[in-house]
């Protein structure tokens, strides 16, 4: 079975450059009236305000001290905000095929990610694409979704949602835990949004100095860590 037909209003046909290769493929069309407004860190979908983030939903019981540090060490220009966005625009310019040019101090973490198996041969279906769940009152955005061509009949090749993660240091590639529960929660919402469109692993990469790491998981083992994280969530909201 085709991953979505050619004539549906999933995606868009469009072209971009990969290896020096000019291909056309599919992009996912986006989810009409959902919009994210940067300085609030908020969504907002049909004229109405998201209660929630899912980055908020799966970080809502970090501790006090877990909390600190993140602080503590988000700003200043080795700060992992200043990172994490240079290498994530980085990233959405390398999968469309157009390098963006970026400060040489991230170039340790670039080559990693250049040099990776996941990224060899793909079409890209989207980027930074934002999700929404209408009825829990969630929004969130996902790095990356791609299509790994194979040796095999195009409908068998495998759909890849997937999410980056930068780090500071090799040592903490190692250590870093995988994005599960935020994984589940866009692949809930994109069943919601484009339920023709089978997803077949979902992966957090995580990126660091002179290494990069991929790790791999099922669909269904994220979507269950996704529904536990909602479900301790929910448990703490008050009732109105």
């Amino acid at each position: 079975m085709a991953l979505w037909s050619r004539h549906s209003n999933v995606g868009r046909l469009t072209e971009c450059t990969h290896n020096g290769a000019i291909c056309k493929h599919f992009v996912l069309e986006l989810i009409q009236g959902l919009t994210f407004h940067e300085d609030l860190h908020r969504y907002r979908y049909q004229g109405q305000w998201l209660a929630e983030s899912v980055s908020g939903v799966v970080g809502f019981d970090m501790s006090p001290r877990q909390r600190e540090a993140i602080e503590r060490t988000k700003n200043g220009p080795d700060g992992w905000a200043v990172r994490g966005e240079s290498i994530h625009g980085w990233l959405e310019g390398f999968l469309k095929g157009v390098e963006p040019k970026i400060d040489d101090r991230w170039a340790d973490w670039l080559d990693p990610l250049r040099s990776d198996p996941l990224f060899e041969d793909f079409e890209l279906l989207a980027t930074e694409y934002r999700l929404c769940d209408a009825k829990r009152s969630v929004g969130g955005s996902f790095d990356f979704l791609l299509r790994l061509r194979g040796d095999g009949p195009e409908k068998d090749w495998p759909v890849v949602l997937g999410d980056l993660k930068t780090v500071s240091n090799r040592r903490a590639v190692s250590s870093r835990k995988p994005a599960t529960a935020q994984l589940g929660a866009y692949l809930s919402m994109m069943q919601q949004h484009h339920p023709r469109l089978w997803i077949s692993e979902c992966v957090t990469v995580v990126s660091g100095p002179e290494r990069c790491r991929v790790i791999r998981q099922t669909p269904d083992e994220c979507a269950a860590a996704w529904e536990d994280a909602w479900g301790r969530f929910e448990c703490v909201q008050p009732d109105f």
